[in-house]
């Protein structure tokens, strides 16, 4: 295991306020959607979204073990990214840019869920405790935004 001094405190700092929150996201959106849709196609993109909220906890999963022994990530931060990443192979664009597409498409997603939960009334179709772990979500990604503009913006007084 790395030092505790040495551990990239950004990156778990990202994947515990963005990527868990995120899986949890489409987890409890897909759970909703599943148990509430009289549509079949309603019902069937639940279950994607419950599948791509656990393919990202997995990632995230490996993501946080990866920084914790190794100090640096094992993988793309989220499904979309690493969806994207092959995309450089045939195009004359950096892998950076791909990530950052993968990596923005999920912030949408994500974002677009808890908009529609919010707005569609989602949020009471929850049980207490799928409640508790969705507003846990929304209180870690609130405060991991703002750590880390206000780590952004501290960093900004040491650059010359």
């Amino acid at each position: 295991m790395i030092l505790l001094r040495n551990l990239p405190r950004r990156h778990l700092l990202e994947v515990l306020t963005i990527g868990f929150p995120f899986c949890a996201f489409k987890i409890l959106a897909g759970l909703v959607l599943h148990a509430s849709a009289s549509a079949p196609a309603a019902r069937v993109l639940g279950l994607i979204l419950i599948g791509l909220g656990g393919l990202d906890a997995l990632i995230n999963a490996a993501n946080f073990l990866g920084l914790l022994f190794r100090g640096h990530r094992c993988t793309q931060a989220c499904f979309f990214s690493v969806l994207t990443n092959p995309l450089k192979a045939i195009t004359r664009h950096p892998e950076w840019r791909w990530q950052d597409l993968g990596n923005s498409l999920d912030v949408l997603t994500s974002f677009s869920l808890v908009a529609t939960m919010i707005a569609g009334s989602g949020l009471a179709r929850l049980t207490p405790p799928e409640m508790q772990f969705w507003n846990a979500s929304v209180i870690l990604n609130v405060m991991g935004a703002g750590l880390t503009r206000l780590g952004s913006s501290l960093k900004n007084f040491s650059e010359p």
